[in-house]
């Protein structure tokens, strides 16, 4: 898969359905940022911090936050998509951290498991680092070319979406996989 299509797939992941609060289905965690920043190489220490954050994603009248470990400083370019971009350069021009959810199409109850294999199968096309599939859970880590992407999705059963976490990350900060992977497993979600 080439950068292009990862670009494409991670703005696809952003889509939004309904719900009210919880947390994000499948094994979630508790949140535990030292623990997500133990995991960040002392390469990237200087670089990226971890901390609690509150991420809005408001698409008309209707608004989510989401509660997590997120890159400290990483700003978000659009109050509609909960996507955040590096704050300092060195960092690649692709690199972003992504929270949200997905019905992919009709919002309604359905196979979670198979429509997460259906929409995060060009991802197993690459060089496949982490593929772990739990009861409501799946978690990809993979890389192509350039780039490394990490994919943590969860679902409850009988649930009209699922939720999903993760990032792009380039070269110069691929080795952040296992913190996003860990931040990305304790993510709550508040519905307006």
């Amino acid at each position: 898969m080439n950068k292009l299509g990862l670009v494409i797939i991670s703005v696809s992941l952003i889509g939004a359905c309904g719900g009210k609060k919880k947390s994000g289905g499948g094994d979630s965690k508790p949140l535990d940022v030292a623990a997500v920043n133990a995991l960040v190489p002392a390469s990237l220490k200087d670089k990226v911090t971890f901390e609690k954050r509150d991420i809005a994603e408001k698409r008309g009248r209707h608004s989510k936050t989401y509660t997590l470990a997120a890159p400290k400083g990483w700003k978000q370019d659009m109050d509609s998509f909960a996507s955040l971009k590096p704050d300092k350069d060195g960092m690649g021009f692709m690199t972003s951290f992504k929270v949200g959810t997905n019905c992919d199409g009709d919002c309604k109850a359905k196979d979670w498991a198979a429509t997460v294999e259906k929409v995060y199968d060009s991802y197993l096309k690459g060089k496949v680092i982490k593929d772990v599939k739990g009861k409501n859970s799946r978690t990809i880590i993979a890389e192509s070319g350039d780039m490394t992407a990490v994919v943590v999705a969860s679902w409850e059963d009988g649930a009209s979406e699922y939720s999903d976490c993760g990032a792009t990350l380039e070269k110069e900060v691929k080795d952040l996989a296992p913190a996003v992977e860990k931040a990305c497993e304790s993510v709550t979600v508040s519905e307006d």
